[in-house]
Order: structure tokens, then C-alpha cells, then sequence
């Protein structure tokens, strides 16, 4: 092949090589410019609506119509509500053949959330609006919702609630007398367990009771826990062993004592021995919303039992020999 047919191969190589790098890079340029379009197209899709607080919304709660004013909906910042109501993503909710969006929620609880939110605009600091209470029975489908609306910690905050109010209850075995105002349980019984109750029912927040073992005959064992508050409507009373009780919770203390119970059963944990005493002040905090009930002793050790959620409790004391004593402290 001659060298004029050499540099004529090599001319039609190069102007194929160019011709294919610019298809290639119209091609990208392309592909480029209709992601930039897609991507402008979102940027704009999600931006705000313009939106005022004195917005009238309407609303289909599993079939029940509400109205309501967007900043009842949003004045708890970061909750799921303000997000949904910001003017962000109001156009891709879901609504119903009138307009109205449309909540698949159970609307007797979303009412009650309603209503706590419309209650919470014109709360004074003075006047605060009470957090909602519901049955027993509903409290957990309750919660779920208020959990799911990002509400838990407005509307069941996490407060510690001081136990000055806190006493024993007149409901306690015939062998136990109650002092200064029920502040003191003593156990005038010279045979058998005796038990008494708190008079105050926890079912939110962190209650925090000092308790105080003023006499603990031969630094045996005194049982101190909680108990769900309505399991004392179904035990048989005359049983003074309350600590055997379904749905009673805590820890035996002495300085021989190393017994945990959980819903009426028990289990040795040995490294509660030798920790308390006769004179001991020790600390039971209950957090109702995790589910948690923790024991803090003088000596720095704690110990912590998982509970059910969403249950009402009371303080639960057994008082195991004649003239041991137990005392409430105040904050």
C-alpha cells in the first residue's frame, strides 16, 4: 500500500474517531441537561407552597370530618404534623372525594390530641393545659398514635414527678399500723408477711420515692417494688405475701437478701447481698413510659427491672417480721 493510501486510511480513522467522540459527548451533554431539568423540576415541586398560620384545614380522620387551623397543627416543632403542614408536602397528601386530607387514625384518640393541641395555644405558664388521660386499656393504641405524630414528649413528657404527695393507703394487712399521716408502715403482727400499698397510681413520667428501712429486724429482708394498680382489685387480699402477687415487681432487701420477683416470680441475683441495711435510705425510680424500674442503693449500686408499658402502678411494700418499719422520705 502506497503512503498517499496510508495517509488517506489514517484521515478517514481520525475524522470516524471524532465523529464518534462528538456523538458520544452530545449524547452526555444529553443525559446531563435532562437530569439538570429533572433535578430543577423537583427543587421546584418541593418548594414551600405559601402557606399562613390562619389557614382553615379540613380534615377526614377515619371518617370523621375536623377542622382546624394550620398552627394548631404545627406549633410543636419538629413533630409529624408540623412537617406535614409546613406548605413542604401538603400536595402529596392524601385526600378524600371533598378535599379534605385524609388520616387513617383512630379519630377518638386523634381527637383527644386535638384538642390537647387547640388547649396548648392559650396555656399560660400559669394555667398549664393537663397532659391527656385515657383508660388503661386504650393507653398503649394512645400512645402508639401520639408516638407515630412525634408527640410522645409533649404530650407524655418524660417529667419527674416528686413523690411529696406520696403516703401509704389505707388498704394494708391487719397487721400493719400507719404513722405520722401514713408516712410510716410498721408491722405490729408477730406472725407472717404483712403488705401495704401506696396511696398515689402512677401511669407516665419518672416517679422517683426514697424510702427509708428504719427497722429491719436482724437485717433480714423487707420486700420494696410496685405493683399494676389493678391487680388489687383481683388478688385474694388476705394473702399478705404481696410480693408473689401477679404483676408485682421489685427487689427483697437485708443484708442477707438477694431475691428479684417480676410478675409474681422470683430469681436470685447474689450480688444484691450485704448492699443494704437497717437505717439504709434507698431510692426506686419508675419510668413508666420506657418501661423501666430501677433500685439505687446508698452504696452506689443499681439494679433495673423491665416492666409492661403503659400500665398504672403503685408502691408496693412487705413487711416480713414483727416491728419492721418503713418510711416514705420527701423530696
Amino acid at each position: 500500500m502506497s503512503t498517499d493510501d496510508l495517509l488517506t486510511k489514517f484521515d478517514e480513522m481520525v475524522k470516524r474517531f471524532k465523529q464518534e467522540f462528538n456523538e458520544i459527548i452530545e449524547g452526555e451533554r444529553a443525559k446531563m441537561k435532562a437530569e439538570v431539568e429533572a433535578y430543577n423540576a423537583e427543587k421546584q415541586k418541593m418548594k414551600p407552597f405559601e402557606v399562613s398560620d390562619d389557614d382553615i384545614i379540613d380534615l377526614n380522620v377515619g371518617g370523621q370530618k375536623l377542622t382546624t387551623t394550620r398552627s394548631t397543627l404545627c406549633q410543636v416543632e419538629g413533630s409529624l404534623l408540623a412537617s406535614m403542614f409546613s406548605g413542604r408536602w401538603e400536595d402529596g397528601l392524601k385526600r378524600d372525594k371533598d378535599g379534605a386530607i385524609f388520616f387513617d387514625f383512630n379519630p377518638q384518640y386523634f381527637v383527644i390530641i386535638l384538642d390537647y393541641l387547640r388547649a396548648r395555644k392559650i396555656a399560660t405558664p400559669e394555667n398549664r393545659v393537663p397532659v391527656p388521660k385515657v383508660p388503661e386499656e386504650q393507653a398503649k393504641h394512645f400512645n402508639d398514635l401520639v408516638q407515630y405524630l412525634g408527640l410522645n414528649e409533649e404530650i407524655v413528657p418524660k417529667a419527674e414527678i416528686s413523690p411529696s404527695g406520696e403516703k401509704f393507703n389505707q388498704l394494708h394487712s391487719a397487721g400493719v399500723a400507719l404513722q405520722e399521716g401514713g408516712k410510716v408502715a410498721c408491722s405490729v403482727s408477730k406472725v407472717g408477711y404483712q403488705y401495704v400499698l401506696g396511696e398515689n397510681s402512677y401511669q407516665h413520667g419518672i416517679v422517683n420515692l426514697k424510702l427509708k428501712l428504719e427497722s429491719l429486724k436482724d437485717q433480714e429482708h423487707m420486700f420494696v417494688g410496685i405493683l399494676k394498680d389493678d391487680v388489687i382489685h383481683a388478688v385474694a387480699l388476705e394473702d399478705n405475701s404481696s410480693y408473689h402477687w401477679s404483676g408485682s415487681y421489685g427487689w427483697v432487701l437485708g443484708f442477707h437478701a438477694c431475691t428479684v420477683w417480676k410478675n409474681g416470680s422470683h430469681t436470685t441475683d447474689s450480688t444484691l447481698k450485704q448492699l443494704s441495711k437497717q437505717g439504709d435510705t434507698v431510692e426506686l425510680v419508675l419510668d413508666c413510659d420506657a418501661g423501666k424500674l430501677s433500685l439505687h442503693l446508698p452504696t452506689g449500686h443499681q439494679f433495673h427491672i423491665v416492666i409492661p408499658k403503659f400500665k398504672t402502678w403503685r408502691l408496693n411494700i412487705t413487711l416480713c417480721h414483727e416491728n419492721e418499719k418503713i418510711r416514705i422520705m420527701d423530696a
